[in-house]
């Protein structure tokens, strides 16, 4: 064996022992960066863990979104009047006045707002007049929606209740202003027992009700909203108070 080959072969035990520590270096440095990295996940999930569980503790909620489903007026005839299913004033009053609508026609609203008022602070109150209502529904399936929910709070007495919070609550035709979710909601600002009024609402009565309506107002020759009829007499759309307190006080006699 020559001094070199001597030389050489004496160096390769070392230069192996070299190779195996930078390899096992190099091993420990990966591990190193995997640990680190699988570390950092574990906080960031205990993080997010400690941060559910601060807003559980101290009641910390998500801010919810104001929708309009939550937005309901809600309105009532004046206190003082009888009223009796669909029927407001004294059941002995010598005058009828039937009263054909739909909860969507913004000509009901309308009179509502600028007639009934008048009637009910003279002919209602002082027990000339009563009024029947008769739902004609034909202007889409809100009106539908409407009046069946309207059927519903006449079964607890508060009909007119209801009539006068559905017209304050009007919006365009069919435009989710009387949507299930809205008239629910409408009950319960009014006070009514909700699970009754949902089951009666829900119920076959209530739209063999409104079926009833529409064959009366069919039989009365009605064809539009609002319609009133004194004693025989048909007032078509929003006629004056004054039109119709005389056609009142000449059926009453007076």
């Amino acid at each position: 064996m020559s001094a070199q080959q001597a030389t050489k072969t004496r160096r390769e035990p070392r230069l192996e022992q070299r190779a195996a520590r930078r390899d096992a270096n190099h091993g420990q440095r990966s591990a190193g960066r995997r640990l680190g990295l699988g570390f950092l996940s574990v906080l960031g999930l205990l993080g997010g863990l400690a941060v559910v569980v601060f807003a559980i503790v101290f009641g910390v909620r998500p801010t919810p979104t104001p929708t309009e489903t939550a937005v309901v007026a809600i309105a009532g005839v004046p206190a003082g009047l009888d009223a009796n299913g669909l029927v407001l004033g004294s059941a002995d009053a010598p005058v009828t006045v039937d009263l054909f609508e739909d909860f969507q026609c913004p000509a009901c609203r309308a009179w509502g707002r600028n007639v009934f008022p008048s009637l009910a602070s003279a002919e209602l109150t002082q027990g000339t007049v009563k009024i029947v209502f008769h739902d004609m529904a034909f202007l889409g399936p809100e009106s539908t929606d409407a009046g069946r929910a309207a059927h519903a709070a006449a079964q607890q007495g508060r009909f007119w209740d209801m009539w006068a919070t559905l017209y304050e609550n009007q919006g365009r035709e069919n435009s989710g202003a009387f949507t299930r979710a809205r008239l629910i909601l409408m009950a319960d600002r009014l006070g009514l027992d909700v699970a009754r009024f949902v089951a009666d609402m829900d119920s076959s009565a209530a739209q063999a009700a409104i079926d009833t309506s529409r064959a009366e107002a069919s039989r009365a020759g009605v064809t539009s909203t609002p319609t009133l009829i004194v004693d025989g007499q048909p007032f078509v759309g929003v006629q004056p108070y004054s039109d119709l307190a005389a056609a009142i006080a000449t059926a009453a006699g007076q």
